[in-house]
């Protein structure tokens, strides 16, 4: 249920965004598409400052393992010295994604052993960091951008197994994207 309040909200928010970007003259808002993997809106809320709200799912089966994941991030922009038409930033984020996946284990053939049963482990990972990025323009319509920088996530799984129970972790690492932003 939560998840679904998530994308609900997510959604709207992309949705009402993109909105705002038909009602500002050209530049003001785009929809960006970045690798990793994430699609969004990125907002001029001043010359200076940008919010970039993106989203990110996943589904994958294989013989006996399915799963989902659905992740939000949330980035402010503060531009440094403009450039012609560059624009380095630095970037504070916010992440948060959940992933659920659900193994199904083979039929024991050997005598008198019992089937195991499905084994669904479901996780919840909030994060943070902060980039050092260029975003630079070709035109009115189109501009790429690029960025490195570190992050940090705490991530709690759940499992059905009653011999796994809770697992907690936390971990820190370097970070890196790259994206296009169009703007309609």
């Amino acid at each position: 249920m939560r998840i679904g309040r998530l994308a609900t909200f997510t959604g709207g928010f992309l949705l009402a965004a993109s909105g705002i970007a038909g009602a500002q003259e050209g530049g003001k808002a785009g929809i960006s598409m970045g690798y990793p993997s994430a699609i969004g809106v990125l907002w001029h809320a001043t010359e200076t400052i940008a919010i970039r709200p993106d989203f990110n799912f996943t589904h994958s089966s294989s013989d006996n393992t399915s799963g989902w994941g659905f992740g939000t991030n949330i980035s402010v922009l503060f531009y440094l010295k403009k450039y012609d038409n560059v624009r380095p930033y630095v970037s504070p984020r916010f992440s948060y994604a959940r992933n659920s996946a659900t193994s199904t284990p083979t039929a024991s053939t050997l005598p008198g052993t019992t089937a195991v049963p499905p084994i669904t482990i479901t996780a919840s990972t909030t994060g943070g960091g902060g980039t050092f990025g260029v975003q630079a323009w070709s035109g009115s319509h189109f501009s790429v951008f690029g960025e490195v920088g570190v992050g940090f996530s705490q991530r709690s799984s759940d499992t059905s197994s009653t011999t796994i129970g809770v697992l907690k972790s936390k971990g820190w690492g370097t970070t890196a994207g790259v994206g296009v932003v169009f703007y309609p």
